[in-house]
């Protein structure tokens, strides 16, 4: 089944003059409300090119919702479709090769596991599943 999440744009920071860079290393991109929690992009050591980007980060933040939809889409075709009802982002970092991973917690049973996308001409591309690697930009098509 597939839910809808991190809809509330009042919760979503889109504005680039509201983000900030904590000490750990991360920005807040969606303040949480009752049914999920906080969720930061991790900039992993790059926190001296925090201005730089301002705009990356923004464009996560405004595409959280469109981002989490594909991760329960592909676990409701070659998963057990439960996704919506037992992960919920934690977490995201910016990898190398305009990569982001998202990183999924278990909401109902301790674990962990990243779906990483590739960005690229304003879309997010999946390309692994937690141990599944390589997934084919077809994957979608029916």
């Amino acid at each position: 089944m597939i839910h809808e999440r991190y809809t509330d744009t009042a919760k979503r920071i889109t504005n680039s003059e509201q983000l900030e860079l904590t000490a750990t290393g991360e920005v807040l991109i969606y303040c949480g409300d009752k049914w999920h929690g906080e969720v930061t992009v991790n900039l992993q050591g790059r926190e001296d090119q925090f201005e730089e980007l301002k705009q990356v980060i923004v464009y996560i933040a405004k595409n959280l919702c469109k981002i989490d939809l594909t991760a329960q889409r592909y676990n409701a075709l070659y998963g057990d479709g439960k996704f919506a009802y037992s992960y919920e982002v934690a977490y995201i970092c910016l990898e190398p090769s305009d990569e982001i991973s998202v990183r999924y917690y278990g909401m109902q049973e301790n674990t962990e596991f990243d779906v990483v996308f590739q960005c690229a001409n304003e879309e997010f591309r999946l390309k692994s599943f937690g141990m599944r690697k390589n997934i084919p930009p077809d994957w979608n098509r029916e």
